[in-house]
This record gives structure tokens, sequence and C-alpha cells, in this order.
């Protein structure tokens, strides 16, 4: 017997079954929220028109944060099965095992969706978003969570309260666990990618990459990769100053992060830092 295929939806539609499931649920019949949400979770929508699900959720979290921080919290340990469909990543070409692809998808819709609504409610409670966007990062100890998390939970806060985002990041950016290191690393791409930051905060935003550019883990380091590709297609001279500052530096990781970041330089720039590199071997 062929199987149905499953539906999909207009944002329209998806902010109706999201009204209706926070409706219910501040009411007291969270059971009713989770069937609405896996209405969605189990249909064939990209990651991406997901968005609005979690925003509204987080939208309506601010006058009811303890009701949507537990929900949250409850649908991100809980054991959902939903058949994730491709989302954040197209995992299917990266060469992962079939256990480990699937991983990753069940991680990165979780945190997408708890990131994005995370994002709306720092506006009112930034401390208890930090607190628990580190503790979920622990939690997963997974690449597709804590960049997920990175990409879609501080960008409010790097609007709003800039200083705040980024003393918790430099502090990220030191710690003991990896993935939390490897959060910071890659935080710094999503407000200059999304032209939050003005040219000051973008400079005193690297102050966290300078955290990173010694690190022995791998994940932080492919992480700090990305994160200085990206912003030099935006702030290319400060960029560069940046990187052309830590060519100085003997140590092998730093040379692999520089070696690796320069995507989108142009030649004069990318033969100037290559050279620098050089000389310092």
């Amino acid at each position: 017997m062929a199987l149905t295929k499953p539906k999909t939806f207009r944002k329209k539609e998806i902010i109706e079954i999201a009204k209706y499931a926070c409706k219910h649920l501040e009411e007291g019949q969270k059971d009713i929220f989770f069937d609405q949400i896996e209405i969605l979770l189990v249909s064939k929508i990209p990651f991406g028109k997901l968005k609005p699900l979690g925003e509204y959720i987080g939208k309506r979290g601010l006058d009811n944060p303890e009701i949507y921080f537990n929900v949250l919290d409850e649908f991100f340990r809980k054991e959902l099965d939903y058949g994730y469909r491709e989302g954040l990543y197209n995992t299917a070409r990266m060469l992962m095992s079939d256990e480990e692809v699937q991983k990753s998808r069940v991680w990165g819709w979780r945190a997408g969706i708890v990131g994005l609504a995370f994002n709306e409610m720092s506006h009112n409670n930034p401390e208890e978003v930090v607190n628990k966007t580190r503790e979920y990062i622990i939690l997963s100890s997974h690449w597709s969570s804590s960049d997920t998390f990175a990409d879609k939970t501080f960008n409010r806060m790097f609007e709003e309260r800039f200083e705040y985002i980024l003393g918790i990041l430099k502090k990220w950016a030191m710690d003991e666990n990896e993935w939390i290191r490897n959060t910071a690393a890659f935080a710094v791409h999503a407000p200059v990618e999304n032209k939050i930051l003005d040219r000051e905060q973008f400079i005193d935003s690297l102050g966290i990459l300078d955290l990173v550019m010694e690190d022995h883990a791998k994940n932080v380091q492919k992480k700090a990769v990305w994160t200085l590709k990206v912003i030099s297609k935006y702030y290319p001279d400060e960029t560069y100053d940046f990187m052309m500052k830590w060519t100085d530096k003997g140590n092998k990781n730093t040379k692999w992060i520089l070696k690796n970041s320069m995507k989108y330089m142009d030649e004069k720039r990318r033969n100037g830092l290559l050279e620098k590199i050089n000389e310092v071997s």
C-alpha cells in the first residue's frame, strides 16, 4: 500500500496552527500543543519555512515565560520520532552514517525551533535564555545543535544588549566544554550577516574570535574558519587586519584557521596573508 504524501503548509497556515497550539497550551492543554506541532513536523516543510513557528512561540512566551520555557524544555528533551526531512543542512551530501545524519537532523530541528523562540524571549529574559541555551548545547553535545543555537538565538541580544551578549560569548569562548566554545566561535557571523552590528560593534566582536584562534578542538577551528570567511564579505579590510595580526603566531591551529579562511578575499589580500604565514613558518 502506497504511503500518503505528507501535506505541506503555507506561512499563514503555519501561523494558524501555532496560534491554536499556543492557545491550548495557555489553557493547560499541553498535549494538544504537542499534537499540533507534530502536524507540522511530520510534513515535508523545509526548516526555513518553520521559522514563523519558532518566532511565534517565542513572542507568545514574552507574556507567559514560565509556561513557554517549560514547554520548550520538554520539546527539546522529548523523544521525538517525526521522520525528519532535510532541514538546516544538506546532510545527505555529508560523509556520515545514516544514524549520524538522522541525529544531526533531529538536534538541528529541535535547536532551530527552540533557538528562534529563545531569540524572541531574550527581549525580557536574557539570562534565562543564555542559561537554557548553554544547558541544551551541553545536553546534546552535537555540532548540529551547537551551530543552530549560535545562528538563531543571539541576534536580538546583539541588537538590544550588545555588551551583555559580547561578555557572555567571550566567557563561552574560554569554556572548558568544546561545544560551548564551538557556539561562541560560530555566533559572530550571524549578526554580521543580518547587518545588526555597526563597524565599532563588529570590531569589538572580533574579541570573541581572538579567544578561539589557538583552540585545539577541530570543531572550534572549523567554526572560526566559517565565521572568518563570512565576515570577510562584509568587512574585508577589518577582517584582513584581524587575520594579519594572527599571522605572527607560530601555533599550528592558528595557521590552519588562517589558511582556510581566505575563500572570499581578493587575490592581493590572500597572497599577503599567505606570504606572512610562510615567513613565520
